[in-house]
């Protein structure tokens, strides 16, 4: 690789062990993938952060680069925490647990991270820009940023993502390159010409990532203009099922104005159809059971906006969550915030639900409360949480979520066409 005077000294050591041993990290990383250089980054992104995920050994890893002296030398924010970093006695984190995800908060303070607790960085301040390069971890974020912003990041990995932000740079390969960018497989929308319903957006995400995998596809034929909301729950369904970091959605992604833009020299590979009887076997294959009783309704994967919370209280329509379920709805420090300056924090509260804040279900220990069956409208918990969250799984709209969580139990889920009462569109809110 050929690299800068200033990314040699850090590989000599002149600016330090830490940075010495992360560029050391990028090099080897950037010479089996075949890059040529390193490309100055504008943030990075550490998935590197929740104890769930990382154990003893990631914990060891980021007290190592902050005993070195790491700073970090670009904004660097942090995915979500192993467990709400207030409330977590609350949660029935155990001792034990909370000590080691304290441990990793401390680290990254020292190295002067921004503490965000989020996997929506885009969405609370560190958006990027076109065309800029940025070192992310988080899949959902990733795919986001570069299908809907028209930034450039691959789907990096924990440690790396230290690295990069250490040294604000990244090895320049796969889609930080322009000739990997351009689209291979068409997906064409064939449902009627109509557009699609809110809960919809996972399940086509979910289809996307297990279908495409790592290629890159261009879809065609989304009516309408989907929310900021929507396409963060379908893209984050679609990184969770396959290991997809870019899709062109034609007339959306910036780098997707038209459908021949999308493949520019490309060759169309492969056509996919996405039709009705695509979405209805998809929402089938999202649910582990047809119908249970209820333990718990987990909103917000990726984080729920304020939007989504206020949709909430309108479905409750002030009805009580039912005894025995638990309705819990997780988004940021921020958002919970702005909801309890608008007076919906105290009203969920007292109608039975609660905000969990800086962290998600699938990466904190929620099996300590026994659940046999979750419900959800993510497409990305619904995928993960049988092996994280050790339960059943009920994917649904969010109207659908609520009247489970009222009362305690739902039938088979509906199929597309559902509408229940207080949701007039099936979930578009």
């Amino acid at each position: 690789m050929i690299l800068t005077q200033e990314e040699e000294a850090m590989l000599r050591g002149d600016e330090g062990e830490a940075a010495k041993l992360a560029m050391e990290i990028l090099v080897k990383v950037g010479e089996k993938f075949g890059a040529k250089r390193l490309v100055l980054v504008a943030s990075a992104h550490i998935v590197l952060a929740m104890y769930k995920s990382i154990f003893d050994a990631g914990v060891e890893v980021c007290e190592k680069f902050a005993a070195m002296g790491a700073r970090f030398r670009v904004p660097t924010t942090l995915d979500p925490s192993g467990m709400d970093t207030q409330k977590w006695r609350e949660f029935k984190t155990p001792d034990a647990y909370a000590e080691k995800q304290l441990r990793v908060a401390k680290a990254y303070e020292q190295m002067g991270a921004i503490m965000s607790w989020t996997c929506l960085p885009h969405f609370t301040g560190s958006a990027p820009r076109f065309g800029e390069h940025v070192g992310w971890t988080e899949s959902s974020a990733v795919a986001f940023i570069n299908s809907v912003l028209g930034a450039r990041s691959n789907r990096e990995t924990a440690v790396l993502d230290v690295c990069i932000g250490i040294t604000g740079r990244t090895p320049e390969y796969g889609l930080h390159l322009q000739e990997n960018r351009y689209g291979k497989a068409l997906v064409k929308m064939e449902i009627g010409g109509r557009m699609l319903q809110t809960w919809e957006y996972p399940v086509l995400g979910y289809f996307l990532g297990k279908t495409l995998g790592s290629e890159i596809g261009v879809v065609e034929g989304l009516v309408g203009s989907p929310k900021m909301d929507e396409l963060k729950s379908m893209l984050a369904a679609a990184a969770a099922t396959g290991p997809l970091a870019m899709v062109h959605l034609v007339g959306i992604t910036p780098e997707a104005r038209t459908r021949a833009e999308a493949f520019g020299p490309n060759h169309l590979e492969r056509t996919v159809t996405v039709t009705e009887e695509t979405l209805k076997t998809t929402r089938a294959e999202m649910c582990t059971v047809k119908s249970a009783k209820i333990d718990l309704v987990a909103l917000g994967c990726p984080h729920y906006s304020i939007a989504e919370i206020q949709n909430v209280i309108k479905l409750l329509a002030g009805r009580k969550v039912a005894a025995n379920t638990e309705l819990w709805i997780y988004t940021t420090k921020q958002v919970r915030d702005l909801a309890d300056r608008m007076g919906i924090m105290a009203e969920l509260l007292g109608l039975g639900g609660k905000i969990a804040t800086e962290t998600c279900m699938l990466i904190s220990p929620v099996e300590t409360w026994g659940f046999k069956t979750l419900m959800t409208d993510s497409g990305k918990c619904s995928y993960y949480a049988p092996v994280q969250c050790k339960t059943d799984v009920i994917f649904g709209s969010a109207a659908e979520c609520v009247e489970a969580a009222v009362n305690g139990r739902v039938v088979a889920p509906q199929q597309a066409k559902s509408r229940l009462p207080g949701d007039p569109e099936g979930g578009r809110a």
